[in-house]
């Protein structure tokens, strides 16, 4: 009797955290072709960096994170990739990537790999990703 009692309690419980858990604020951002573009504004965090330049000066660039999601229609794949980008030095890093199947949302692929810096030009989508991440407020 009991059992009746707390197992529904339960259940509603643990949907709500693994709805919570999961939860995404995924906003378009561009498309290219058949390629969407899309960045979760709640994941969005700014930093700063200071690198030592070749004449022996110390430089601070401003570095953004977010979460930032490839979907690829034609492959019926979704990339996410924890991303940071230095909007000055115009690189980015991918600090983790899942590679998730769109319509089963099954994971197929995972890496907590941090790529080097990569570079991206300004008629690039990750260009366009940026642009996106700076107009948002900055409310945190």
């Amino acid at each position: 009797m009991r059992l009746r009692r707390i197992l529904p309690l339960f259940l509603g419980v643990w949907l709500l955290a693994a709805t919570t858990v999961f939860a995404e604020n995924m906003q378009f951002v561009d498309a290219v072709g058949p390629t969407g573009y899309y960045v979760d504004v709640d994941s969005i965090s700014y930093s700063t960096t200071t690198e030592m330049q070749p004449n022996n000066a110390k430089k601070t660039y401003d570095l953004v994170q977010a979460q930032v999601a490839v979907i690829k229609a034609r492959t019926n794949r979704r990339y996410i990739y924890q991303m940071q980008f230095n909007k000055e030095k115009m690189v980015y890093r991918i600090l983790s990537s899942k590679v998730q199947v769109y319509d089963s949302k099954q994971f197929v692929e995972q890496t907590e790999e941090a790529t080097p810096e990569l570079p991206f030009v300004a008629s690039s989508p990750m260009q366009t990703v940026v642009d996106f991440i700076y107009e948002q407020p900055r409310n945190k």
